[in-house]
């Protein structure tokens, strides 16, 4: 997400013929308001969240995961966004997530998101992978040994955050193609998190080191959360056109010019992108990046997996080159 300074005069309101017409000032910080009036509460308390904080710029190892969100301090995180908020706020979540969860619902061996491919070239999918690192780090997998530990974990109470170093195996992004950037609703799901993505945990599961045979796999239950980066990179991207009252997409013709206003239904909205929220963080020192992380809605699967040596010797390889 993203937002420019605190007072940015954009253009003057249309003039009335033999009247000079009163500038109209709008100001980026005049948004939440106009998100709180067309109901969009998280939208409203999630921008209202990046105005309250210290100047605070998230680099890109925190952004793409690759530094641990436990070592942020509070203002840079917000973890009580509502799951079920979701399906409430917008029409387009429910579909994919329903979709997600009957993909992994009943899973013998083959699945693209956390069992063994159809592939000539590779046996295990990208998530049995990072699910098999999982295992590896809390000392239940032996790569060498071509072992599983016997063992059941019931991670249900954990976190999001928590999930994040445990047990997340996969993902699926909302909001993120040309299409649905073009197309999807204005909602509050929008004003919150605009392209976002919602991953998967396995949040109860057993590993055998036998079952008929091979070390093997029992997922019974996942975990869907929301983590997201509150921010405003690319100071180019358009976020829309807004006024006190609210927002509007543009025509198609106008993603040609991308004009500073547009006049709809006799009011005038302005143009606002990432690059103004980024003007305001430098003027005010104010305006600080955070990570939005949701709560974890559960669902039970039943999952199973059997690994052979030939999937341990593939686990070893493109983890780290054999």
């Amino acid at each position: 997400m993203s937002f420019p300074s605190i007072r940015s005069k954009l253009t003057p309101t249309a003039q009335t013929a033999g009247k000079q017409a009163p500038v109209d000032v709008f100001k980026i910080t005049d948004i939440p308001a106009a998100m709180s009036q067309l109901g969009w509460t998280e939208g409203a308390r999630l921008m209202r969240k990046w105005f309250d904080n210290s100047a605070y710029e998230m680099p890109i190892a925190v952004k793409v995961g690759d530094a641990s969100p436990s070592n942020l301090d509070a203002q840079k995180l917000l973890t009580d966004l509502p799951f079920d908020w979701l399906f409430s706020a917008s029409s387009r979540v429910r579909g994919p997530v329903e979709s997600l969860v009957s993909d992994l619902q009943d899973v013998r061996e083959f699945n693209e998101l956390i069992g063994r491919t159809k592939s000539p070239l590779t046996q295990l999918s990208n998530g049995l992978v990072v699910f098999m690192t999982r295992l590896k780090r809390i000392g239940l997998l032996d790569e060498n040994a071509c072992a599983l530990q016997n063992s059941y974990e019931d991670f249900s109470k954990l976190s999001a955050m928590q999930h994040e170093e445990t047990s997340q195996f996969n993902l699926i992004r909302l909001g993120s193609s040309l299409w649905e950037k073009a197309t999807d609703n204005l909602d509050d799901v929008y004003g919150a998190l605009g392209s976002f993505a919602i991953k998967v945990a396995a949040t109860k599961f057993r590993t055998l080191s036998n079952d008929y045979g091979f070390p093997a796999i029992k997922i019974e239950e996942i975990g869907l959360y929301v983590r997201d980066t509150y921010d405003f990179l690319d100071d180019d991207q358009l976020l829309g056109y807004w006024n006190r009252k609210g927002v509007i997409r543009p025509w198609p013709h106008d993603y040609l010019s991308v004009p500073s206003h547009i006049d709809r239904n006799g009011d005038r909205y302005f143009k606002v992108t990432n690059g103004a929220f980024t003007q305001y963080r430098k003027q005010k020192n104010q305006g600080g990046d955070f990570l939005v992380f949701s709560t974890v809605k559960r669902y039970p699967v039943s999952i199973s997996i059997h690994l052979n040596r030939t999937d341990f010797v593939e686990f070893k390889y493109r983890t780290h080159g054999g």
